[in-house]
């Protein structure tokens, strides 16, 4: 929109596109029917990727996947993730109530407006 440009909060308009193209390539896009999903790739902080170590070595499989999801964006619905897993939200349900029974995440909040905190383990 202009007014970014106007108060020179972007560079030029109409870059973006371009640029993410550049720097990441066309694996960072994911289309479905209704919308687009554009995932960054990220550095863990090393401090935080310790922990991660720890706390995905105590789980296998898909429970570790959305694990890390989970770390990457704790706002996440367990509708995006089951779009994003392909799974029914049942099937993502399964998988939450496995970490929060292990002590591993907890849901912060309501249901719209809340979001997943991972418990430190104890050392």
């Amino acid at each position: 929109m202009r007014i970014f440009k106007d108060m020179e909060l972007v560079e030029q308009r109409g870059s973006g596109i371009p640029r993410v193209l550049q720097t990441y390539g066309r694996d960072c896009f994911k289309f479905s029917d209704h919308f687009v999903r554009m995932s960054f790739p990220m550095e863990m902080i090393e401090e935080m990727g310790s922990t991660v170590e720890k706390t995905v070595g105590k789980t296998v499989g898909k429970t570790a996947e959305l694990l890390a999801l989970i770390m990457n964006n704790p706002m996440m619905t367990q509708e995006v993730l089951a779009e994003m897993w392909q799974l029914s939200v049942r099937g993502v349900e399964y998988h939450l109530k496995k970490l929060k029974e292990e002590q591993m995440i907890e849901r912060t909040g309501g249901r719209k407006g809340g979001y997943w905190k991972i418990i430190e383990p104890t050392k």
